[in-house]
């Protein structure tokens, strides 16, 4: 029943996240002088989630994300949790082999096509399973559309007039360091501001996984803001349903580009560029040893040079200069609200009979009450330096490193066990 929980709880987050986009497309288009009605009209003639919905709905999501921000968008837990309705592994790759094969077919053919074959059993699904499946993979009939649209790469340049706007996200493999237990392999993960190409943050990790890039994505709001838009591909790192539901609570509308449109990430491309040709190149000469010591130099770069020399593409001005100059209106971090705890990861657990779990690589102590139970862990990936246990939508506090050693005092001054005869 707890797997049955979670499962239902990650559901209700992810129509949350639908629910937003279609209140940030509403709030973006009264922004652009659209009447608010013509604004509801426009969001109901799209689809959300794989689902269309009436402008009245989309105005109680409106009303309500006013009321209560992210969380009001969630709803209510299933009445009928626990029952699975999802199509299995085996028919959703048949059914998407299926749609690439034969784009111009209707979802209605191949479902015949797929109950023909054997892969469906007549009455076991359901039209709307199959098209929010398609639409997950991007198979859609509008998404087909689009891409066949744009596939001739982009039409226009464009930069936002503010800081802050956009940012758009990525990742590259950066420089071997050779350490004392060998080489390791290094990833930056970069943000870059749109409109004044300055670098909000970067740094490199061992890893090329989520929690590197929310660790990226934490310090660029602490120093620089919050911004309007978050542009990423689509790799692992960024598809996470956390770090939408991290871009929903700071109210960032994230974006994702369409698969094989490189062109649209030409900036941040053109960043790394200038990393891997002025950067990468000091390497050479002052080699480093340590991922610490190359992200001192990377940074040191970053500020001292990439930030200070004057873009051609920002009329001779600086990245820094003009951040300064424009960025006069910053949506900054309210200090009330607990930024570190929104960047946690989450993962689920069970405890074991000794009242503890594993996580990283260690053994972490919670409350023997908990023995048995599917918890949910609330942890830093950096150094795991904040470890929290969540039990039934409630924080119980942080858990602690098992001490084995300590325990066995406490046991023996308990007298909580039988003695060895002698």
């Amino acid at each position: 029943m707890k797997n049955a929980s979670l499962a239902d709880e990650n559901l209700r987050e992810a129509r949350a996240l639908a629910r937003f986009a279609a209140v940030q497309m509403v709030v973006q288009a009264r922004q652009s002088g659209v009447a608010f009605v013509q604004a509801l009209t426009q969001a109901a003639e799209q689809a959300w989630d794989g689902r269309f919905f009436s402008a009245r709905t989309i105005e109680q999501w409106y009303y309500g994300y006013q009321r209560g921000r992210f969380g009001a968008l969630q709803g209510r837990p299933r009445a009928d949790k626990g029952v699975h309705r999802a199509l299995d592994a085996a028919a959703l790759e048949a059914l998407v082999q299926l749609r690439r094969a034969h784009p111009h077919l209707t979802v209605k053919a191949l479902s015949e096509e797929l109950v023909r074959r054997g892969v469906l059993e007549p009455g076991g699904f359901s039209a709307s399973t199959l098209h929010r499946r398609l639409a997950e993979a991007g198979l859609d009939r509008q998404s087909l559309r689009a891409g066949t649209a744009l596939s001739g790469g982009p039409t226009k340049a464009f930069e936002l007039p503010l800081p802050n706007l956009l940012w758009m996200a990525d990742c590259m493999y950066g420089p071997t360091v050779t350490t004392g237990t060998g080489p390791q392999r290094t990833f930056l993960f970069a943000l870059l501001d749109d409109c004044t190409r300055l670098c909000p943050h970067g740094q490199f990790y061992g890893q090329e996984r989520l929690e590197g890039f929310l660790d990226t994505l934490r310090q660029a709001v602490q120093t620089r803001g919050i911004p309007d838009k978050l542009y990423t591909d689509n790799g692992a790192a960024f598809k996470s349903q956390h770090l939408g539901i991290v871009c929903a609570n700071l109210g960032i509308r994230l974006i994702h580009c369409k698969p094989y449109h490189s062109w649209s990430k030409g900036k941040i491309e053109r960043f790394f560029l200038s990393v891997q040709t002025q950067f990468q190149p000091t390497l050479v000469f002052e080699p480093v040893h340590a991922l610490e010591e190359l992200n001192r130099r990377f940074w040191r770069w970053l500020e001292t040079e990439y930030h200070q020399r004057e873009h051609t593409a920002l009329e001779g001005e600086s990245p820094a200069r003009r951040f300064a100059r424009l960025g006069t209106s910053l949506r900054l971090v309210d200090t009330n609200n607990c930024l570190d705890r929104l960047f946690l990861m989450r993962v689920p657990r069970r405890v074991r009979k000794d009242a503890t779990f594993s996580l990283g690589g260690r053994f972490w102590e919670v409350p023997t009450h908990l023995r048995g139970q599917l918890i949910t862990v609330h942890f830093d990936p950096i150094g795991y330096a904040r470890v929290e246990v969540w039990f039934a939508q409630r924080c119980l506090g942080a858990a602690r490193p098992c001490n084995k050693q300590r325990n066995a005092h406490i046991l023996a001054s308990s007298n909580d066990y039988e003695p060895t005869a002698s």
